[in-house]
């Protein structure tokens, strides 16, 4: 059975998808892959992007085989393509992310990190997890002006946002060095922009256009990729979205693998990440 069986091509196909001609429907429809086409060791890894579940693409990769995982969890997850739509509990909403979490670890490289982007709802939620599953190494807070979530409430305007930046082990990679206990941070003279205070990334005039909802800055991820990844490095984004990531993974010269639920955003970011 083929993917046009499995799920319409479009949410709405009266209306075209704004990014996507036929001719591009043509030439990256054909290509498009699911989890069921990972076919990986850890000796013979290859880029690609997939329409799967975080947590299903995550199982499919070898084990000790990803140097560097970047995530933005979705706050909605569907429990399979199919389930669009049925929300989760909160329990199930904890046991989600600590099975993802769970296979992230397992994917990484002794030396491998993992970048977490979230809301400060949620910041909490995610330390706890990460501190029971990975090492967590700091949080780091950015100027995010598209984080006001409380527009119904008389109260402080939430102007930021949270990373968590755990590792696997204590032996890891930053700064285009080898960090391990007891040794000192590389650069460590350079405390501003060493900083877990980004205050200078922003997404006002996001480079990604307009709708920065959707986008997260460019400085925001080359810096993540700048401390934590060298060239021809594997990066896995598991909630890809509309490619960002991958964007600026393929400009900086490091090689990406992503996940996504909706086709509709998949294909957008097959075209992005090919004409990069």
């Amino acid at each position: 059975m083929n993917i046009s069986d499995k799920m319409p091509l479009f949410a709405n196909p009266l209306e075209p998808y704004e990014g996507l001609s036929i001719a591009d429907l043509n030439r990256y429809l054909p290509a498009l892959q699911t989890a069921d086409d990972i076919q990986m060791t850890e000796d013979n890894m290859h880029e690609g992007i997939f329409l799967a579940d975080g947590l299903k693409g995550l199982s499919k990769l070898p084990e000790n085989s990803i140097d560097l995982i970047i995530a933005d969890p979705p706050e909605d997850p569907w429990r399979q393509v199919h389930d669009k739509g049925k929300q989760l509990t909160l329990q199930e909403f904890y046991q989600w992310n600590e099975n993802w979490l769970s296979e992230a670890r397992r994917t990484l490289k002794i030396t491998g990190g993992i970048y977490l982007l979230c809301s400060w709802r949620y910041s909490g939620m995610f330390h706890s997890l990460l501190s029971s599953i990975l090492k967590v190494q700091t949080r780091i807070t950015w100027r995010d002006d598209n984080a006001n979530d409380q527009t119904k409430i008389a109260t402080w305007n939430n102007q930021m946002s949270d990373i968590w930046f755990a590792t696997k082990t204590n032996e890891f990679l930053f700064g285009q060095e080898s960090v391990g206990v007891g040794k000192l941070l590389p650069n460590s003279e350079r405390k501003e922009k060493l900083s877990n205070f980004w205050h200078d990334v922003t997404n006002v005039g996001s480079d990604f256009g307009n709708d920065r909802k959707e986008h997260k800055p460019k400085p925001l991820i080359n810096r993540i990729l700048d401390a934590s990844s060298f060239k021809l490095n594997y990066i896995v984004d598991p909630f890809m979205r509309n490619g960002d990531i991958g964007v600026i993974t393929k400009l900086r010269g490091r090689r990406f693998i992503g996940f996504d639920t909706n086709q509709d955003n998949l294909l957008v970011a097959m075209k992005r990440i090919d004409q990069t």
